[in-house]
């Protein structure tokens, strides 16, 4: 019976002791932050966030229900000075760990992002998996404030727009605040980061009509790449170079090549898989680079004559995508070497690896080394299949017409 009653008295004791979360906030205090923007205005930082309106995001509410978001505004010197005079303006608590991008104008960029940077990597309500994006030729705020069909926040759709980016046509650069900062750390590699602007009339876009037209006025498009040299962005790669350069980093995760065929038209050939090793060395005390890629590809669409039963028409059809993508790469990497010159690979990094002892001596000098270093490539394209059907169609059309 002792025993029962003390541990009963353990317990109580124990149970007195959980006083709840220390830190804890109610729902109805708080204002989620989903999105935010970083522009310049007269010489100070101009900060734009994207809050969530609780009743319009509500599943009561209907498609009509009005925007579910809401934009705050505050310029200052600083980003915490910019943070805390918006909370003079909002009767809320700003919630930062459901961040899902953050956009940064290109006129900010250029000039620098370290400074914004080291303010998101100090805030201890912040989770590092929020894209990093950059607004190109046009304000950050810009972005933020199109209504979007499908998403109820334009960050989320902003998000989302990114992971199937990857997926399908592998032009983006989906960069989380950790990786950003240790790319711009590190000697051996530069930083990226994926460009973003709008397409259509921009100020009808900020409407709701613009949703409720089975046609937008405007709507986002993922353009580019944007390369920095250190924590500035110096210039943009196009989207086929950005696709090359997500085949030579290896983060590709799918994307649609055309090829032409034997005698006239193309046909596309989807990527499945890919596999890119890039290796640097020194010899002799130069650096010396190399990018090795597997494809593996299916035929997604033909729209040929073309005879894919026989065994020489794959293997015509491998070649002709090998010496493609051989000469995109080389472009791409010609172009990071003599117009930016901007290790936006990581070559200085594999050097590092094979290398660390004279890797010591390179770095001290590596944007003038990378330039002049020679960089060889090596592209493998495998068919694997050619869909439901071996051949299209389009030969029995043709051949009737040649009776």
């Amino acid at each position: 019976m002792q025993r029962i009653a003390l541990l009963i008295l353990c317990h109580l004791i124990m149970v007195s002791t959980l006083t709840g979360c220390w830190s804890r906030r109610e729902l109805n205090d708080i204002s989620i932050v989903v999105g935010m923007g970083i522009d310049k205005q007269d010489g100070e930082y101009s900060l734009s966030a994207q809050v969530v309106i609780p009743e319009a995001v509500s599943s009561k509410q209907g498609a009509g229900g009005g925007i579910p978001t809401s934009i705050l505004q505050s310029t200052a010197p600083t980003m915490v000075e910019a943070i805390r005079k918006m909370l003079k303006t909002s009767p809320r608590y700003f919630y930062l760990s459901h961040l899902r991008v953050l956009v940064i104008s290109e006129e900010v960029a250029r000039e620098g992002i370290q400074d914004i940077l080291d303010f998101f990597s100090r805030d201890n309500e912040l989770r590092a998996d929020f894209y990093i994006l950059l607004a190109k030729g046009q304000r950050a705020e810009e972005i933020l404030s199109v209504v979007t069909r499908l998403e109820k926040s334009q960050a989320t759709k902003l998000f989302k727009s990114l992971e199937w980016n990857r997926r399908l046509t592998g032009e983006t650069a989906n960069v989380f605040l950790d990786e950003l900062l240790a790319n711009l750390t590190s000697t051996g590699k530069m930083a990226v980061l994926s460009g973003v602007e709008i397409v259509g009339n921009k100020k009808q876009a900020e409407q709701i009509k613009n949703v409720q037209k089975t046609t937008s006025f405007a709507h986002f498009k993922m353009t580019s790449i944007g390369v920095f040299k250190d924590d500035k962005l110096i210039g943009w790669l196009n989207e086929s170079e950005s696709r090359s350069y997500n085949y030579i980093t290896g983060k590709i995760r799918g994307a649609v090549e055309r090829v032409a065929c034997p005698k006239k038209d193309s046909l596309d050939l989807r990527v499945n898989q890919v596999e890119s090793k890039i290796k640097a060395n020194v010899v002799k005390g130069k650096p010396q680079g190399r990018v090795d890629l597997f494809i593996e590809t299916d035929v997604s669409e033909v729209n040929c004559v073309i005879d894919l039963d026989k065994p020489e028409s794959l293997y015509a059809l491998e070649k002709k995508l090998t010496e493609k993508l051989q000469a995109s790469l080389r472009q791409v990497v010609r172009k990071a070497q003599k117009t930016y010159g901007s290790d936006i690979f990581g070559f200085g990094n594999a050097i590092h690896r094979a290398n660390p002892k004279a890797w010591k001596k390179l770095s001290k000098n590596w944007k003038k080394e990378f330039v002049k270093m020679p960089v060889a490539i090596s592209v493998e394209v495998k068919v694997r299949r050619t869909g439901t059907q071996s051949n299209s169609f389009i030969n029995d059309i043709q051949k009737k017409k040649e009776q």
